[in-house]
C-alpha cells in the first residue's frame, strides 16, 4: 500500500503548510492588498497545478471526489443553485466599475487557485482522512470549524475590526458548513470549489468592502433550507451522519 494511503493525513498537512508558507510569503513581501493579488496569482496558480498533478498520479483525485462524477443527480441537488445564489450575493452592493483589466484577471487568477487549494485541502484531503476515523458529525463540525476560524488572519493581515472579523468567521463556517453538506450530499468537490472561486472573486469585484451582517443573515438562512432539504433528499447525507456510509 502506498504512504498516502498508510499516512492519509500526511497529503493534507503536507498541502496545507506549502499553502501557508506561499501565502505568508507572498503577504509578507507585498505592500498592499492590491500587490498581494498581483504578486500571488502566478505562484499560487502554480502551486494548484503542482497539487492536481500529485493528486491525479496517485489517484488521490478520484477518492477525494474530484475527477469522478457526482453521486447524485443535479435534480436532486437543485442543480446547485442555493450555492452559486450565495456566492452572488455580494453583487448585490454593485461592482467595482474602476478597477482596471490586470487587476481583474488577477484577482480572477489569485481566487481560482485559492479555492482550488483550500477546497482540495479541507473538504477533499482532510475530509477524506478524518472520515475513517471520527465520528462523521464531528468531522463535519471540525472541518467547517477549523476552515472558519483561519479566517482570524484578517484581523491581523488587514485593518479590520474585531466585530467585522467575527462577522467574517462566523460567515466562513456558514459557507464551508454548506459546502461539506453538499460535498457529503453528492460527493462533487468540483462545484464546490467553483462555488468556492465565485464566492472570492466576486466578493472581490463587488463593493460589499467587509462581510455584513444581513449578508451572514441571508446566508444562515439559505444553508439551513438547503441543509434540511439535502437531508429529506440525499441518501448519502443522512447515511454518512448516521455513520452508515464510508467515504
Amino acid at each position: 500500500m502506498e504512504f498516502h494511503h498508510r499516512q492519509p493525513m500526511f497529503p493534507t498537512l503536507f498541502w496545507l503548510i506549502l499553502y501557508l508558507l506561499l501565502a505568508t510569503f507572498i503577504g509578507n513581501y507585498a505592500q498592499t492588498d492590491r500587490e498581494v493579488y498581483l504578486i500571488g496569482a502566478v505562484p499560487q496558480l502554480l502551486l494548484a497545478s503542482l497539487c492536481f498533478l500529485y493528486l491525479y498520479r496517485t489517484g488521490l483525485s478520484t477518492e477525494i471526489g474530484l475527477t469522478t462524477p457526482a453521486t447524485e443527480s443535479n435534480k436532486i441537488m437543485l442543480y446547485y443553485l442555493p450555492l452559486f445564489f450565495i456566492s452572488g450575493i455580494s453583487l448585490f452592493y454593485g461592482f467595482q466599475t474602476s478597477l482596471p483589466l490586470l487587476d481583474v484577471l488577477a484577482l480572477l487568477g489569485l481566487y481560482t487557485a485559492v479555492s482550488f487549494m483550500e477546497e482540495v485541502i479541507f473538504r477533499g484531503l482532510m475530509f477524506n482522512a478524518l472520515s475513517r476515523k471520527w465520528k462523521h458529525l464531528t468531522v463535519v463540525l471540525f472541518i467547517s470549524s477549523t476552515f472558519a476560524f483561519g479566517h482570524i488572519i484578517s484581523l491581523v493581515a488587514t485593518q479590520m475590526t474585531g466585530y467585522e472579523t467575527s462577522l467574517q468567521i462566523m460567515n466562513a463556517f456558514v459557507v464551508g458548513f454548506l459546502f461539506m453538506v453538499v460535498m457529503i450530499s453528492s460527493r462533487n468537490l468540483k462545484v464546490c470549489i467553483l462555488a468556492h472561486i465565485l464566492y472570492n472573486f466576486l466578493a472581490s469585484i463587488s463593493n460589499v468592502g467587509s462581510t455584513r451582517i444581513e449578508v451572514v443573515v441571508v446566508t444562515t438562512i439559505i444553508a439551513v433550507l438547503y441543509t434540511a432539504y439535502l437531508w429529506k433528499n440525499a441518501i448519502h447525507l443522512k447515511g454518512y451522519l448516521n455513520e452508515r456510509a464510508v467515504f
